[in-house]
């Protein structure tokens, strides 16, 4: 039986790659930052239940990555 292969990552999943990337890529410590307007930041933030929701960033690790997330509330 085939596998599926159009497999649909949800965002905690794909930043879970992308952690795993860019351990392959380099040996040192990697950092991620994600400006975000509030319908995104607040998709994300929903993942994590011990997350402050009034603060206007947060940061998470995964496997040594760490990714922070900053509300972009500037108006364009």
């Amino acid at each position: 039986m085939a596998e599926n292969k159009n497999t649909d990552f949800g965002e905690l999943e794909k930043l879970a790659l992308i952690a795993d990337a860019c351990q392959n890529v380099f040996v040192g410590k990697a950092t991620m930052i994600f400006e975000l307007k509030k319908e995104e930041y607040t998709k994300v933030i929903n993942h994590f239940r011990e997350i402050e929701r009034h603060h206007k960033q947060f940061s998470i690790d995964i496997s040594g990555t760490e990714f922070h997330f900053i509300l972009d509330e500037e108006e364009k």
